[in-house]
């Protein structure tokens, strides 16, 4: 950059609790973000899931509970205890980056749509997604 002020840009991570997510937050932190940018973590939830009914059926509280316990089917602590962990790491290799979660229902549309959608709604400049694909499976095809 020309040394001139430069505007804050809003980065998004999608994130889910896989490796690829964890690499794509890895190589945002390290090339994407600069000193005057915000970062969001993106978790896209489907409600439609048996996974999400049953969590949500175990984390109901009882008429007199003053919170509710986190329980996970997947073991490990809480279903979306990998959103704060994230965004613990996050302020630890860059404590002037404010980081934010956002927590999206896929609402009937496929998890590229509520990506796009919440991308525009948010006016995200830069989107960084995790890849499954193995590195010689890219280069190769």
């Amino acid at each position: 950059m020309d040394g001139a002020t430069t505007t804050a840009r809003k980065i998004m991570v999608v994130a889910d609790p896989g490796r690829e997510s964890a690499g794509a937050l890895q190589w945002a932190l390290s090339h994407a973000v600069l000193e005057h940018d915000e970062l969001i973590l993106l978790h896209i939830e489907n409600s439609g899931s048996w996974r999400n009914t049953f969590t949500t059926f175990i984390k109901r509280p009882s008429s007199g509970a003053h919170h509710t316990t986190s329980t996970s089917i997947e073991g490990g602590g809480g279903d979306l205890e990998f959103l704060e962990q994230m965004k613990k790491a996050c302020e630890a290799l860059q404590p002037k980056i404010p980081v934010h979660i956002e927590r999206v229902d896929m609402g009937g549309k496929d998890k590229a749509s509520a990506i796009l959608s919440q991308s525009k709604k948010l006016s995200i400049d830069v989107l960084v997604i995790g890849q499954r694909r193995s590195i010689s499976n890219a280069i190769l095809g």
